[in-house]
């Protein structure tokens, strides 16, 4: 940018000749440019903060309350932003999952539309920012979560067949790994714009200069190496599927067509994870390349050639003309098989305004 500023200036000087005057002047004007320009500093991926990974803390309604939940695992306290309905008759549970770098008071424009519909709602901590072994869905934190939904459903009148758990990010991996492993009843998993596999996410964020990289070293990292078996272990995507617990379940995955090029997380994430479990359902395998295989003779999942093509396009000329929209944006793909979906639609790193209404309550 440095180059392209100068010779712009200097094409001037021979385009438009200039009096003696006119041209100290252009030199001062030049040597300034070349100063600044040596103090410029390009701003580094690492300092960016996306907005559905903001810790800003939100100003909560005084019918959201904070309380102290002991964990079953290890004793310690965990805190959760919590708020019965005021009705009374059960209404749905909305288990809202905070993203990679937040926790429990972060802010989550969802509430409002909780209140607004006086559903039960709980914001739990679950071990909070994910740069820390703790944390990152390990062991605790799943415990955790269901720490939370047992206190919700000890102390709110909840409808137990309308538990429905819903995470960003960071919470979209959360997600994932709740419909991978709770035991627990949950009525459906919506996962927007999620990290399911945590090797690859660390070398995509290495490659893209994000500091998430760092963080999952400090969580699982050793002399400057990740520990590519616990990264495998705590991925969603390597998890076992719990057939029986989710039989009836949904599991809802959005994400945006153009995360990972302005965002943090590439769409693949959702694809393979979709693919990964639809697969399984339809075809009792686990193994991805050998799902992937079938997807080229099978359009309720995506191929490889669809998933290339997403990826480095960023559009999807052929699905565009049918006039596809998710609240208000283009849809890009659609995929559904059994009570499994993905849709990618035309966004970033982002839940859209309005995904609570995109949750089945009857």
């Amino acid at each position: 940018m440095r180059c392209r500023t100068i010779s712009h200036a200097a094409s001037l000087t021979s385009v438009y000749p200039l009096t003696s005057d006119l041209m100290h002047i252009a030199r001062i004007i030049l040597t300034a440019l070349l100063i600044m320009a040596s103090f410029a500093q390009p701003v580094s991926a690492e300092d960016t903060e996306f907005e559905w990974d903001s810790t800003s803390a939100s100003e909560w309604t005084p019918s959201f309350r904070k309380v102290e939940i002991p964990s079953a695992k290890d004793g310690s306290v965990q805190n959760a932003y919590f708020r019965p309905t005021t009705s009374a008759q059960p209404q749905p549970l909305i288990v809202s999952l905070h993203t990679w770098s937040g926790g429990y008071s972060q802010k989550d424009p969802m509430a409002a539309d909780v209140e607004a519909r006086d559903w039960n709602y709980i914001h739990p901590h679950f071990r909070g920012f994910n740069n820390k072994p703790e944390a990152m869905v390990s062991d605790l934190v799943l415990a955790d979560i269901d720490d939370a939904i047992a206190y919700a459903l000890a102390n709110a009148n909840v409808d137990p067949d309308q538990i429905h758990i819903v995470g960003v990010s960071g919470g979209g991996l959360a997600t994932l790994a709740c419909y991978m492993e709770l035991s627990r009843s949950i009525r459906s998993f919506n996962a927007w714009v999620p990290i399911s596999d945590l090797e690859a996410w660390y070398w995509e964020s290495r490659g893209r200069r994000f500091n998430y990289a760092d963080h999952i070293m400090a969580a699982i990292g050793a002399d400057g190496k990740i520990n590519e078996a616990e990264a495998r272990r705590r991925s969603p995507l390597y998890k076992s599927l719990p057939a029986d617990a989710r039989r009836a379940a949904a599991l809802r995955i959005y994400a945006g067509i153009h995360d990972g090029h302005i965002g943090c997380v590439p769409v693949s994430h959702s694809v393979n994870f979709y693919n990964r479990v639809a697969g399984e359902w339809k075809y009792s395998t686990s193994n991805l390349d050998e799902i992937y295989r079938l997807a080229q003779n099978d359009s309720s999942l995506v191929s490889k050639d669809e998933l290339l093509s997403l990826l480095a396009k960023r559009i999807n000329p052929a699905y565009l003309q049918h006039g596809d929209t998710l609240l208000g944006r283009p849809v890009h793909l659609r995929r559904s098989s059994g009570r499994v979906s993905l849709i990618i639609f035309e966004g970033e790193h982002e839940q859209l305004p309005g995904a609570l209404s995109l949750i089945d309550v009857e």
